[in-house]
């Protein structure tokens, strides 16, 4: 199938998406969902990491018929992410990768895996990322707001045990001829002792065929004997997304407490596996983001992108800020353009940025750093 023939699908068929066909996501609730971006889909809600290994759920009866229905061109309810972000900018997720593919998948094959079951031990605590994500997020609303809030922001939260976790493991490497990439992800992969025991099982025959992708905040290289450039020589490809929303005391209040010095010396160490910087546009940095292009491209010849777009706690959205046509007329040269667009375009959750300006309040008390001197727009 030539590229022309396949727009020419994907301009046809509205509900068509390659993921559930090449990759298998599950979320720290434990819940399978058809992308990173989808909310879970009511016909497979019942399959969860406990009680269904990876592959078991992606040659599910209930998967094949969302690939055949996809294929039909019947939109699903869970990927309403992309179809609000098609209505607003004409590009979404589930288009992004046209140029790239060479055909359409009828069937699944070359899978990628993007797993949240190596736990979420995390040694910062970013101001948007969710609790259930980040053990130094749990520890930091736990402090500032105690138990029972801390609750109301996981409440679908549920770890698997050590026996579910080998159960899972066995069905990677049962099935490791499939895959074609994994995408290690936390907390912080490179702190998590379950992703590097996996790494060290896949046999070298298949690791050779295997690109690991790791979304890392960067703030440290190794892990007791382990090493990232180690585990490169292992597999095909080995790339890090270095994970960065802000540079300067900004970066440092995002992502509370990051070494500065430290993170940006392993950005020089490790930039020949660094796919790019990996910023997710908030509240606190729709406005920079221009800046922020330009100081990782100038300062260590690396690129930003921002397709990890915070759209909650909907308090932290970009949907929120103020004088939203200046900002699309600003930045409609930008890479990554139509993602900033459809997002500015939906509706206001937080006017006036009230309960965004109490919440960093809080964490500035607890931090003993206070963001209001370093954002002064608001």
């Amino acid at each position: 199938m030539y590229k022309s023939e396949i727009k020419e699908f994907y301009n046809k068929n509205k509900a068509y998406c390659a993921y559930p066909f090449r990759e298998i996501y599950n979320d720290s609730g434990g819940h399978y969902k058809l992308c990173c971006y989808s909310s879970v889909h009511p016909d497979t809600r019942k399959y969860t990491t406990q009680n269904t290994t990876p592959f078991k759920y992606f040659r599910s009866k209930e998967m094949e018929e969302i690939r055949n229905k996809m294929l039909a061109g019947e939109k699903m309810s869970s990927c309403k992410v992309c179809y609000q972000m098609e209505e607003a900018s004409g590009e979404s997720y589930r288009t992004k990768d046209i140029q790239k593919i060479s055909g359409i998948k009828l069937e699944p094959a070359s899978i990628g895996l993007k797993l949240r079951v190596h736990g979420s031990k995390c040694n910062l605590q970013c101001y948007m990322c969710w609790p259930h994500n980040s053990s130094g997020r749990r520890n930091e609303i736990k402090a500032v707001y105690g138990k029972k809030e801390l609750k109301k922001w996981m409440p679908q939260f549920k770890s698997i045990n050590y026996t579910q976790w080998n159960d899972i493991l066995k069905d990677i490497l049962d099935n490791i001829h499939l895959v074609e990439y994994i995408v290690c992800t936390g907390g912080e992969p490179l702190q998590l002792p379950k992703q590097w025991e996996m790494v060290e099982k896949i046999p070298e025959e298949h690791a050779k065929h295997i690109t690991l992708l790791y979304d890392t905040n960067l703030t440290e290289l190794t892990y007791k004997n382990h090493s990232i450039f180690d585990i490169a020589k292992k597999f095909k490809k080995v790339e890090l997304r270095a994970s960065c929303d802000h540079y300067g005391k900004k970066l440092e209040w995002i992502r509370y407490p990051i070494n500065r010095k430290r993170f940006e010396s392993n950005l020089i160490e490790a930039k020949d596996l660094i796919q790019y910087i990996n910023c997710a546009p908030s509240i606190l940095n729709i406005y920079d983001l221009d800046k922020i292009y330009d100081y990782y491209k100038q300062h260590f010849g690396l690129r930003t992108q921002f397709t990890s777009i915070v759209r909650g706690p909907e308090m932290l959205s970009m949907r929120n800020a103020k004088d939203k046509d200046v900002l699309l007329k600003k930045y409609e040269n930008l890479d990554w353009f139509n993602y900033i667009k459809s997002e500015l375009k939906m509706p206001i959750y937080d006017k006036d940025n009230i309960k965004m300006k109490k919440y960093c309040d809080d964490l500035s008390k607890h931090r003993n750093f206070n963001w209001r001197e370093l954002w002064n727009e608001f």
